[in-house]
């Protein structure tokens, strides 16, 4: 017997995109707010030029990012999104001699010929932080009393109060947006020399997270209609779950992920990725651990080679 309750258990379950994503609106033109209370910016980073560099200058620009991120301390996470895309735009001046004109236009057409395996690589960083009011209500108020004795003080009046709540509310986020402004420009700081990194407006933050949910250039284009609702914004594809696939809007989309984590930090340790004819985002995360857990995944790595 076919029944209908059944059949769209499925549908019902799934909800709508949106209703998956955690992003809330904009807190300011360089900060994004999550819906659980947590801040984020989104940085752009025109990447160092490798393939002019020996081993020596690799290793060194390497160990200079990795010193960089360390400015972020617990309660951050750094999230590193590599676009690779073909079709790129490539950027041509005009002159008024029409013997250089027809010489570039003819590498024009040259380029535009090739464009279908001609790709281009870009960076982004996305540093979230966990915002305090992550955890809320009458349990972390009691967790807070030992350490912070006014803030769970603060929390449980709050807890009664819609006015009091709202006054909170602005008050811990302000206090981490000091705190994320503080990391991200010393972030930028340490790496102004040799490495340059945009921080992202509103409508570059919509245009990356846009790219992440959608693949036509015409559903990435656009402007924020509001600094909230940032979840609607965003989502502007139907995506289809097949057996071994996804399908957003007219493309094609698997989903890989990695077997082991990368046990070393070292150039060009993800080289074989961009070698990779097609197109395709790499999302890594850096998160740090506190020195005890840092300790603890250490010795294991060391046992489970000593039992190789």
């Amino acid at each position: 017997m076919f029944r209908i309750d059944k059949t769209i258990k499925p549908w019902k379950e799934a909800a709508s995109l949106n209703d998956h994503l955690n992003l809330y609106g904009f807190w300011n033109e360089t900060t994004f707010l999550t819906k659980s209370g947590d801040l984020g910016r989104v940085l752009r980073v025109r990447g160092v030029d490798y393939e002019s560099l020996d081993s020596g200058q690799q290793e060194y620009a390497v160990k200079r990012l990795e010193a960089a991120l360390k400015a972020f301390g617990p309660g951050f996470h750094v999230y590193q999104y590599l676009f690779k895309s073909n079709r790129p735009e490539i950027p041509f001046r005009r002159y008024d001699d029409p013997i250089v004109e027809a010489a570039i236009d003819q590498r024009r057409q040259f380029f535009e010929a090739k464009r279908d395996h001609l790709y281009q690589v870009e960076i982004f960083y996305c540093i979230l932080l966990e915002g305090a009011r992550s955890k809320s209500g009458l349990g972390a108020a009691m967790v807070r009393l030992f350490h912070d004795p006014a803030g769970a003080i603060d929390e449980l009046k709050a807890q009664f109060t819609n006015g009091s709540m709202k006054t909170l509310l602005r008050s811990q986020i302000e206090q981490d947006l000091a705190r994320l402004e503080q990391r991200v420009q010393a972030f930028i700081r340490q790496l102004a020399d040799f490495m340059q990194v945009e921080v992202q407006d509103q409508q570059g933050q919509l245009h990356f997270f846009r790219r992440l949910l959608n693949y036509d250039d015409w559903r990435i284009a656009g402007k924020p209609q509001s600094t909230q609702f940032l979840d609607y914004q965003v989502a502007n594809s139907n995506i289809e779950a097949e057996r071994d696939h996804l399908r957003i809007g007219d493309h094609f989309v698997r989903v890989l992920t990695m077997k082991e984590a990368i046990t070393e930090t070292r150039p060009l340790v993800l080289d074989a990725l961009l070698k990779i004819p097609a197109n395709f985002y790499v999302v890594t995360e850096w998160t740090p651990l506190a020195t005890d857990k840092a300790r603890k995944e250490v010795n294991k790595c060391w046992r489970a080679r000593k039992s190789e």
